[in-house]
């Protein structure tokens, strides 16, 4: 049958608009779509529906329980969307994910295609050992990480754990603090802005400025890099890191501390203050224990002490500092112990030999193996040198054995004492009167004014010097002497020195600098040097030192 050609073309137009239809059909069905997962309902006691009250949502009421991909929500009553993957649950909700991780609150805005949880007032998180409380907390359960942004509690089985700021990454079980963060252990109170917190670990990152002070004793940790694991009670730290305990201060770039033996190690940019007994060592490496109050500095080492008079400086290879057992723990005095090239100086007194005891009880300087001590133009040796320092009286030098004092007149004229042991007395930085006990001998040039008139030279075995100004002015003989005046122009080179001889001014430290070796004085001079005392603010070479003095006598290798 032959068709109008009208009709034949609606016929086309029909067919045409049937195979675009049926290919869009075809493309969409081939294209593979992601199925979304709504939340599905366990359970209601009843259900409502009223487009006035709430539009496009059905009201849940009683007993709701609701679930969505692994995730379980329980609730009194709940709103949930048709047209949204959504609900708002109210009243005493409940969700629980996997076996550990529960969260309640009494608001939830969970939405199921991002699987978003906002829970609001009265929200706890629990997850394994650990308790999150806070009124506002939003937490992902697709990646398991939760952030409050006002005011957070966290407590496990060790620790109290508070901040404002925080973050919850439960896959790692690991937190993040910021802002009035505040760790509370039966140990210790840690106060910060910013830092982590591995709970599983109960280890303790420090990312900012953070001070740990004990609960049961005093003590104090600061540093602003760093962990301090809260089980063991042993820390690191790796920024402007310093321990206080009492009067000690234990500064350095690293610090190593377990606070359960007392141990301490610092390392790098070291400092070790204390402040009772005005000293301060500085140097590379530092062990220190709280408990036994030893301490030893070593690369780089020096002490200094402050007194009214002037700041002592002495570098070493190894500095120690123990307690004096001689004293009672309330007086709380040290000895400080040097080993290997001790070198010194103080503006009036400059010393050194090998090995070094300093006793704080008395400020007595013990000096051994090849000591020298210069004072002025004053020059002492002996087998052992002992120096005493008063604030008000003279301070007394000790020279035991082969006793020797050089006096400079000028570069060829030296007066000299020499015995078998010696006492001399220092008085305004001036060597100002000499005891000698046993085969004492004396060289001295005398002056009639201005000029040298002869040498005298004199042998007794006890004999006491008085001297102004470095100079000899009389002699006071205890025993009978054997003395005699020789002219200048009958002196021989020979006459002019006694046994024993031996002017060292080229070992002698000019400055604080020049107490270190050659190589290290460049550098430093370079370090900005800082107060010491501010209020409140290699390989061991030798074994354990108990006390001093006795330990020190011994042969060098």
């Amino acid at each position: 049958m032959k068709l109008p050609a009208t009709y034949k073309n609606a016929f086309l137009f029909l067919l045409t608009v049937i195979a675009l239809f049926s290919l869009q059909s075809y493309t969409s069905q081939s294209q593979p779509q992601k199925k979304k997962r709504r939340i599905e309902l366990d359970h209601a006691d009843s259900l409502m529906y009223n487009e006035k009250i709430v539009a496009d949502a059905q009201r849940l009421i009683g007993h709701v329980r609701l679930h969505h991909q692994g995730i379980v929500m329980m609730c009194d009553s709940a709103y949930s969307y048709n047209s949204k993957n959504m609900v708002d649950a109210f009243g005493n909700v409940h969700i629980i994910q996997g076996d550990t991780l529960n969260l309640y609150g009494q608001y939830i805005n969970y939405n199921g295609d991002t699987k978003m949880a906002k829970v609001r007032r009265d929200v706890k998180l629990v997850n394994k050992t650990i308790t999150l409380t806070t009124d506002s907390l939003d937490f992902n359960m697709n990646t398991n990480i939760g952030y409050y942004n006002h005011g957070g509690k966290i407590v496990d089985t060790a620790n109290v754990l508070t901040s404002w700021v925080g973050r919850y990454y439960a896959d790692r079980d690991l937190f993040f603090f910021k802002d009035s963060v505040k760790v509370t252990n039966k140990d210790f109170v840690m106060n910060a802005d910013t830092l982590e917190y591995q709970s599983e670990k109960e280890r303790v990152i420090i990312v900012g400025p953070t001070t740990i002070e004990g609960t049961k004793e005093k003590g104090k940790l600061f540093s602003r890099s760093g962990w301090y694991d809260t089980q063991t009670n042993i820390s690191e730290l790796y920024k402007d890191s310093r321990l206080e305990r009492n009067d000690q201060i234990l500064e350095g770039d690293t610090l190593y501390y377990n606070k359960t033996t007392g141990d301490g190690r610092a390392f790098h940019k070291v400092k070790l203050t204390d402040l009772k007994n005005h000293t301060v060592i500085t140097g590379k490496h530092a062990i220190y224990n709280e408990i036994s109050d030893k301490a030893m500095v070593t690369d780089s080492a020096l002490f200094m002490q402050y007194s009214k008079k002037d700041t002592l400086f002495m570098h070493a290879d190894t500095l120690r500092s123990v307690p004096d057992t001689s004293l009672t723990k309330k007086d709380d005095k040290k000895i400080f112990l040097a080993y290997f090239g001790v070198r010194f100086y103080r503006a009036d007194l400059q010393g050194k030999c090998d090995s070094l005891a300093y006793r704080m009880k008395d400020s007595t300087i013990e000096m051994y193996h090849d000591p020298v001590l210069w004072s002025q133009n004053n020059q002492m040796t002996a087998d052992v040198v002992k120096m005493t320092t008063h604030e008000k009286s003279p301070d007394i030098v000790n020279m035991e054995n082969n006793a020797f004092i050089i006096s400079e007149e000028d570069s060829a004229k030296f007066n000299q004492i020499s015995g078998k042991d010696m006492i001399g007395y220092i008085r305004n930085n001036n060597l100002y009167k000499v005891e000698v006990n046993g085969n004492g001998r004396s060289i001295y040039f005398a002056k009639d004014k201005d000029k040298y008139i002869g040498l005298n030279r004199v042998e007794s075995s006890n004999i006491n010097i008085y001297l102004t100004d470095g100079h000899i002015n009389n002699i006071t003989f205890i025993t009978r002497p054997d003395a005699k005046m020789l002219p200048l122009d009958d002196v021989n080179t020979s006459e002019t020195m006694l046994q024993g001889f031996n002017w060292r001014p080229e070992e002698r430290p000019k400055n604080r600098y020049d107490i270190f070796p050659k190589k290290e004085q460049a550098k430093v001079k370079k370090t900005p040097e800082k107060k010491a005392l501010e209020p409140k603010e290699k390989a061991q070479k030798q074994n354990k030192i108990e006390s001093a003095p006795k330990s020190l006598l011994r042969t060098r290798d």
